[in-house]
């Protein structure tokens, strides 16, 4: 594996979005060298991601923390360090894969709350707010909702936002239009792995995280270095 350094790149991913990065570096690897597991480790524990890919041949690494809670424990430990120079209020996060790790983050704070984004309406969801996103991890667009229980939790307070993966960012431009729409600054962005790009900040806010994974992708993934 080799490391290019750009001082700004832009990714055209699958899906014909272009992504505009500054100052990060490029994972670059030749498709077909990539192995069948990348491993990740986090102080003593140890997890293989197994590369996984679609009938289109889009591959990615796949990371699931879901059940894993020696392993969220931990994240949420180190992720805790890492925010400490943050000010915000509360946790904020998408259904599903990183509610365990929000949990766990929560209860290192000592927060009592976090708001969690939901993918479709349910019976006791009440004045609902919607936004569509699109994920990196599944085919066809889904919709975020927060009923209005969770949208007076969440108004006006400093937020903290808490994700499993950054990859694309469609995730997170999701959750910041909830939040904007709520007057909720967005302070910083925490998370276990990136990938693909190492991101440093996103939309200007800055992310931190635990590790950076490639994206296998497939020939139709395309990098170039922007002008």
């Amino acid at each position: 594996m080799t490391f290019a350094p750009q001082s700004r790149i832009i990714i055209t991913y699958p899906l014909g979005e272009e992504y505009v990065v500054e100052d990060c570096r490029k994972t670059t690897m030749e498709n077909k060298n990539w192995p069948a597991a990348w491993q990740v480790t986090l102080g003593t524990l140890r997890i293989d991601l197994p590369l996984v890919r679609g009938a289109d041949g889009f591959g990615i690494y796949a990371y699931d923390s879901m059940g894993r809670r020696a392993w969220n424990v931990a994240a949420a430990a180190a992720l805790a360090r890492l925010l400490a120079g943050y000010d915000f209020d509360i946790l904020l996060t998408a259904e599903s894969k990183a509610i365990g790790l929000c949990e766990e983050l929560a209860a290192v704070l000592g927060h009592t709350d976090y708001v969690v984004l939901r993918k479709g309406r349910k019976l006791y969801t009440q004045d609902p707010m919607e936004v569509a996103v699109q994920s990196v991890t599944t085919a066809t667009r889904q919709t975020l909702v927060l009923g209005r229980d969770q949208q007076e939790l969440l108004r006006g307070k400093r937020v903290c936002v808490v994700d499993d993966v950054i990859s694309t960012g469609g995730t997170l431009r999701a959750i910041y239009e909830v939040a904007r729409a709520l007057d909720c600054p967005i302070a910083v962005n925490a998370c276990v792995l990136t990938e693909e790009v190492p991101w440093k900040a996103f939309e200007g806010v800055p992310v931190v995280r635990l590790d950076h994974i490639p994206l296998p992708a497939h020939t139709d993934f395309n990098v170039s270095s922007g002008g």
